[in-house]
């Protein structure tokens, strides 16, 4: 059976998928580092992209157009845009990007998840106890730090989640023909401002901005400590989710076709 290839954009991410499929083997594909686990007849391929779609699509088309694989799965954090709490999971029906210039906008690139797989997702979190908000998800090129901004995109998507690389990599996975499926947990809700605008830290010389921002916001260090804790909920579901999710019957987890 063709690897099952998981994508998560950070570190952190993926290191909460690592300690559930105990991936302790590293490997190369095509200048692309990877993590491998194995449970039962299951062979998961866990890959770091890097934050942003332009990082996610070059890494998810390095990977997908050098080895087959059974399934795509997008994984990591996200915002909700539905009421909800931090460390619910999201599973993904369909996925589109957005864009904003000055006004948001839709994407042309609506990818949709793979129907049987989706089921069995659900089944997962079903078991282990977590709560599932089921729906679109829309990724943006940006991260959407505030509020008002979280709020116009739900008004214009009625999407669930929202996050950075999930419609990169689906675009990807289309392209190779591949099923595909979106399941992360909640870090951020939609009503609330993140601590900071981390945009700039995904500048070339973000950094020094971004510490001046904190410097002359002391409060926003609160913010950042709350959004630590909220991000290690998140984390730790995301964990028991995949743990759950190796011991399942591989039968229900098939693509459709």
């Amino acid at each position: 059976m063709n690897p099952i290839a998981i994508f998560a954009a950070t570190r952190w991410e993926l290191q909460a998928v690592r300690r559930a499929l105990a991936a302790d083997q590293v490997a190369t594909l095509a200048g692309v580092r990877y993590h491998i686990g194995r449970q039962g007849d299951r062979t998961y391929w866990i890959i770091q992209t890097g934050v942003g779609p332009t990082a996610a699509r070059s890494v998810a088309g390095r990977v997908l157009k050098a080895q087959p694989m059974s399934l795509v799965m997008s994984t990591g954090f996200a915002c909700a845009l539905v009421p909800a709490q931090v460390g619910d999971l999201i599973v993904g029906t369909e996925v589109s990007s957005v864009q904003t210039e000055g006004t948001w906008t839709l994407g042309g690139d609506r990818v949709l998840c793979d129907r049987t797989v989706r089921a069995g997702l659900l089944i997962v979190a079903q078991d282990a106890g977590l709560v599932a908000r089921v729906g679109t998800v829309v990724s943006s090129g940006i991260v959407v730090w505030q509020a008002e901004e979280k709020c116009r995109l739900r008004h214009l998507t009625e999407a669930t989640g929202l996050d950075m690389e999930s419609a990169a990599v689906a675009s990807v996975a289309q392209e190779c023909g591949l099923p595909m499926a979106i399941v992360r947990t909640v870090s951020d809700l939609v009503d609330e401002d993140l601590p900071l605008d981390f945009n700039l830290f995904l500048r070339p010389t973000g950094w020094l901005k971004g510490l001046k921002a904190i410097i002359v916001r002391p409060s926003s260090l609160a913010g950042l400590n709350r959004l630590r804790r909220q991000s290690r909920v998140a984390a730790d579901r995301l964990t028991e989710w995949f743990q759950r999710y190796a011991k399942t019957d591989s039968e229900s987890l098939r693509p459709s076709r």
